[in-house]
């Protein structure tokens, strides 16, 4: 136990036990070194890494966070926008409504116009049926509405020239059965006197004749009485009438004359008509259906048209009925008028069939017949895809009081029947027509331009209707709008009635003159015609020039050649060994110039 030694001192226990501490601490460090180093460098990298992983988090943070801002702006932008179209979306749909409410009422208002445009359309239909009717030289007059009726003026402004190659005495309008005849035919013997009256005589004179006597004035008036009745009114004058004191020496002042006056009335839904007054003569040919203004007239200068042409103007009561405007029937009763008995008769042998003139409050100069009935005239017409046609026919009759032999002032009453016919022809559409018409049968001749008598006497006095006729044909060629050529051709005859009694011949005909040198004088100085007419002819040729045309009306310039010829019956005549037939003739060149205003 004594070996055991003791360091009592304190000092060095503690610097000892201090020593070995601080060596411990150091070797721990050291081992702790050793250990942690390579950890901790291990710790950097991954610290290093993940701080950089956190600096790409936080940028990415940044640019999320830039995103996000962004995105929220967008989301504004289309907040707005969606408000925006949200407050265009309601007025949309305030302007839709809007728009529905006004088409309702555009609806309602557009119904209401069907319903108005279905009533208008009637009416018009109803006009333009009746403006169908209407001829083209009317459709263009100018005029007004007052109080629901329309007033239509129409005519021309003309001035007008004839030269012809013998003196027919006449104005514009051509006496054509009055032409003079030669009076030394076949070179008679004649007295010195009869021979210088023969020479200087009316068939050896030529004539000039200026005039603006066939100047023309109408008025129209049209109302409808209701949607499916059109009344029309119709009145139309010339100058060519003639005062007792109407003269060509200084003042030249002719009296207006009526040509038309008249009522018509058209039932269009129905397909009635009716005319009462004075107008064309339902004889004359039509060019479309039977109806007033749409006569096929010569469209010729002279205002007696031509031969062949049949027609009258005079009072009538006229009925028509269409089928769809297809297909016409017409009947019509007209004033009649026995316009010529000529021929001889034997000793004893009369007939009294006129009025004395200016007696009954007739007030003329010419004599008017006496006339039990009517002239009754009947018409059927066609329209086709070629033309127009119709057919037609007549019944007069003749009245008078006769005397003879055996019998004094008895009464007497004849009738006469005739047929005609008549076509007018669009050979070339707008470029070429053909017309074509005639009457046939006996008591026409008044019915013929070259007004040839009606009858004769009968060997008992009765008044004997002769049988004849008219005929013309034409063309008209339309060069162009404002200008046509015509040419026609037309003749008028009767046939005669001849009868023997005491070994003579009597009646209207044939070898019922004789010696015709008894008449040379008073035909010379007269143009007297001495004879018993049996036909007249005529070719004419013309044109119309419409020099302006437009907006103020129209001027148009006319000329037309005719060659009329006069053929009678053969007369009985000891200079010529037997008989002979005569024949005139007159060359005419007529000139119009017209200005139509409306």
């Amino acid at each position: 136990m004594s070996n055991i030694r003791y360091d009592s001192s304190p000092s060095r226990s503690l610097l000892d036990h201090s020593k070995s501490g601080l060596t411990t601490k150091r070797t721990v460090a050291a081992l702790l070194a050793a250990l942690v180093l390579p950890t901790a460098f291990a710790d950097d990298q991954q610290i290093q890494q993940m701080q950089q992983q956190v600096n790409d988090l936080e940028q990415r943070l940044q640019e999320m966070k830039a995103q996000m801002e962004e995105i929220q702006k967008k989301n504004k932008e289309i907040a707005d926008k969606n408000k925006e179209i949200a407050d265009k979306n309601k007025e949309i749909v305030d302007k839709t409504q809007q728009i529905s409410t006004k088409n309702q009422e555009l609806e309602g208002q557009h119904q209401q116009l069907q319903a108005q445009t279905f009533e208008i359309s009637g009416k018009f239909k109803a006009i333009q049926d009746q403006w169908d009717l209407i001829p083209t030289t009317n459709k263009n007059q100018g005029g007004f509405i007052m109080d629901g009726v329309t007033l239509a003026f129409g005519g021309y402004l003309a001035e007008e020239n004839a030269i012809r190659s013998s003196n027919l005495q006449a104005d514009i309008n051509s006496p054509f059965s009055k032409i003079p005849f030669n009076p030394n035919p076949g070179n008679l013997l004649l007295t010195p006197t009869q021979a210088q009256q023969a020479a200087s005589g009316y068939y050896n004179q030529s004539s000039f004749n200026a005039t603006a006597r066939q100047s023309r004035f109408s008025v129209m008036a049209q109302g409808n009485a209701d949607k499916n009745t059109l009344v029309t009114g119709y009145y139309e004058m010339d100058w060519l009438g003639d005062s007792p004191t109407a003269n060509g020496t200084q003042s030249n002042s002719y009296t207006a004359r009526v040509r038309h006056l008249y009522t018509n009335i058209d039932w269009m839904d129905k397909g009635w008509h009716m005319l009462a007054g004075q107008s064309w003569s339902l004889a004359v040919l039509n060019t479309q259906g039977v109806t007033p203004r749409n006569e096929e007239i010569p469209v010729v200068i002279d205002a007696e048209y031509m031969p062949g042409f049949v027609w009258n103007r005079q009072a009538q009561i006229r009925v028509v009925k269409d089928w769809d405007k297809k297909y016409w029937a017409a009947i019509s009763l007209e004033q009649s008028q026995t316009s010529g008995v000529g021929g001889s008769t034997p000793n004893g042998v009369l007939n009294s069939y006129t009025l004395p003139a200016q007696a009954g409050g007739l007030l003329t100069p010419g004599n008017y017949s006496v006339n039990k009935f009517p002239d009754i005239i009947g018409k059927l017409a066609m329209e086709t895809n070629l033309g127009h046609y119709e057919v037609f026919g007549m019944l007069r009759n003749f009245d008078g009081t006769y005397s003879n032999a055996n019998v004094t002032a008895a009464g007497q009453s004849s009738w006469a029947g005739s047929m005609g016919f008549g076509s007018v022809l669009k050979i070339i559409p707008h470029t070429l027509d053909f017309k074509i018409s005639g009457l046939y049968g006996n008591g026409v001749g008044r019915y013929g331009t070259s007004t040839l008598n009606d009858a004769t006497i009968g060997p008992n006095g009765e008044l004997t209707p002769m049988r004849g006729g008219s005929f013309l044909t034409g063309l008209t060629l339309h060069v162009k709008p404002t200008f046509d050529i015509y040419a026609d051709i037309g003749r008028d005859w009767i046939n005669g009635y001849t009868y023997g009694s005491g070994g003579q011949t009597y009646g209207y005909g044939s070898n019922v003159l004789a010696n015709p040198g008894q008449f040379t004088s008073q035909a010379a100085l007269s143009g007297f015609t001495p004879y018993d007419l049996h036909s007249v002819t005529q070719e004419t040729l013309g044109f119309w020039w419409a020099a302006y045309k437009g907006y103020y009306g129209a001027a148009k310039v006319g000329v037309q050649y005719s060659h009329t010829g006069v053929s009678a019956f053969s007369v009985r005549a000891s200079q010529y060994g037997g008989s002979f037939t005569p024949y005139t003739f007159d060359n005419m060149i007529l000139t119009s110039i017209r200005f139509y205003p409306m």
